[in-house]
């Protein structure tokens, strides 16, 4: 946005002080936007396809010590750059049904993660509509939903 402002004001003072010679300022402004552009959308493509590459995976782990938070998360980066923090949603669904019974969006790991790198960690669920089950007999699921990478 900033780089479109600053373009918007150059183009401007060139209008003001050489207004014979539009054409090629435009031009070349036109140049300029389309590699913005194009830069911006490769960069989106690019982290989208990076962060498929996280691989996540979630289940009952009686072997956690906390009892409070019996479910391990996994996340393996196999990208060639590191994972400064990511962002993940945590549900838990009962076998054979669509809709989960946990659901925890949006949750933040901060743990740095360098390139092939693989963490684990045990962690707390909550369930949806005070639900009555066990979490033992959940399939859990993670989704990575973002990342930011070095």
């Amino acid at each position: 946005m900033i780089v479109g402002i600053v373009l918007t004001a150059i183009l401007m003072c060139f209008l003001i002080a050489f207004p014979r010679h539009l054409k090629p300022v435009v031009v070349g402004l036109a140049i300029v936007w389309a590699c913005t552009a194009s830069w911006v959308l490769f960069d989106w493509l690019r982290s989208g396809e990076r962060v498929e590459a996280i691989i996540a995976t979630a289940s009952f782990d009686p072997s956690c010590t906390d009892a409070a938070a019996p479910i391990r998360l996994s996340f393996q980066n196999t990208n060639d750059v590191a994972v400064r923090r990511l962002t993940y949603t945590l549900e838990g669904f009962q076998p054979a049904f669509r809709a989960s019974v946990s659901f925890d969006p949006y949750q933040v790991s901060e743990r740095r993660l360098e390139p092939h790198e693989t963490y684990a960690a045990c962690r707390p669920f909550r369930l949806r509509n005070n639900e009555n089950v066990d979490a033992r007999t959940l399939e859990w699921r993670v989704t990575v939903n973002s990342a930011e990478f070095e």
